[in-house]
Parts: structure tokens; C-alpha cells; sequence
């Protein structure tokens, strides 16, 4: 069995993205982690809505059925800024781990980085936390309507991280790994011809200078 593009490309991503974290003097990881802070902050939030609201549901729905929705195709989008955050969250044998796997042919019918107990990242790619399925909302929202305000809140407070109508924090993380010489095919707030038209009609400029607020 052949690879496949998707594991590829994320791969190189990975590797690219350590390679350069690891000749980072302290004080600039110290930087990116605070810059990453409110969004982790964010996360935090989501996560604690999904065990209170969505666990039971989507176990009992999904996991344990094996017919999963988001965990059940490979290439669900993940973003650049994505596996830096889980980089710099992650200990090296984690990392490790989610290299191995990428280094290997997908025989499964499911998401590469879907283990025994979920998913193997230490922060799940923001498609996957924001991911929630229509009868799972319909049925958490008929028994409990005071989460749907919440989640409607949680879906406004990502767009400060990852809507790039404004300068945003995957936006930002992305062209600090550009100005380091990363290129990968997963810098689509570069490269990815929808979200650079969206950029075009905001007014923000898909290739600054050199030095964004996350090398200051």
C-alpha cells in the first residue's frame, strides 16, 4: 500500500516545523508560547463544553460504533498553525509517535491520528474541536437549549484565531515559520487560493514584510 498525499504532506510539515523549534533559543519559545496562550485559553473551553455537554453523546453515538463522522476520513483539514501548537505542546515521544505513524501506510478506515483512546494529539486540530455533528447538536440542544448560546458563543470566540479577515493568530504563525524558511504545502493562509481571496477583499496583505508580532 502506497502512501498518501495527506500523510506526506504532513509529515514534512512536522518535521519542518521541529526541525525549527528545536534551534530556537529560549526566549523565542517562551514568546510563541505566550502568543498561543489565549488560544489555548480558548480550547480550554471547548473542551470543557464537550465533556459537559457532547461526551455521552457522541460515545455512545460514534466512538464506540466505529461509524464516526470526523474521525473517519484521513483528510481532514489541518492547518499549519495546527501542528505548531501541537509541537510546542507535545513532549518529544509524543511527537515521535505522530511521526511514526505519518512514516507508514494508513491501513485503517479511519483519521491516521485516531488511537485506542481518541485522538493522539495533545492539542486536536481546531476542525476536529469545532466539529460537532447536526444530530448530536439536535439532540444535546432539544434536551439542554441553554448550551446552544454557548456554542454559538465558542464559534464566534475561534474567529480571533483562525478567520483571516483580520490578522489572527494562524495567520501570524504561519509567516513566523516563512520568515525562519519554512515551506510547506500547509501554509494554506498563504498558499490556499480561498483564503487569500478573503484576505484580498479585507484589505490585509497575504505577503507582509518580514517580522510579525510574534518575532518582537
Amino acid at each position: 500500500m502506497s502512501f498518501s498525499g495527506y500523510n506526506h504532506d504532513q509529515l514534512i510539515s512536522y518535521n519542518a516545523i521541529s526541525t525549527t523549534l528545536e534551534k530556537l533559543p529560549a526566549e523565542q519559545i517562551a514568546g510563541l508560547k505566550k502568543r498561543i496562550a489565549p488560544y489555548l485559553e480558548f480550547r480550554a473551553r471547548v473542551e470543557e463544553f464537550y465533556q459537559h455537554y457532547f461526551r455521552n453523546i457522541c460515545e455512545q453515538s460514534c466512538f464506540a460504533t466505529h461509524i464516526s463522522a470526523c474521525c473517519g476520513f484521513e483528510s481532514i483539514i489541518i492547518f499549519f498553525a495546527d501542528q505548531v501548537i501541537n509541537c510546542i505542546m507535545s513532549n518529544p515521544d509524543q511527537l515521535t509517535g505522530i511521526v511514526e505513524i505519518l512514516e507508514k501506510p494508513n491501513r485503517s478506515n479511519h483519521c491516521v491520528f485516531l488511537g485506542k483512546s481518541g485522538c493522539i494529539w495533545q492539542v486536536r486540530p481546531i476542525t476536529c474541536a469545532m466539529f460537532l455533528c447536526d444530530p448530536a447538536k439536535q439532540t444535546l440542544f432539544a434536551r439542554s437549549p441553554e448550551a446552544e448560546p454557548v456554542w454559538r458563543e465558542l464559534q464566534q470566540w475561534e474567529k480571533d484565531f483562525t478567520w483571516p479577515v483580520n490578522p489572527v493568530l494562524f495567520d501570524e504563525l504561519e509567516r513566523y515559520f516563512m520568515d525562519l524558511g519554512v515551506d510547506v504545502p500547509s501554509l494554506y493562509f498563504h498558499k490556499s487560493p480561498g483564503l487569500l481571496r478573503l484576505k484580498a477583499r479585507a484589505g490585509i496583505n497575504a505577503h507582509p514584510q518580514p517580522g510579525s508580532r510574534l518575532h518582537r
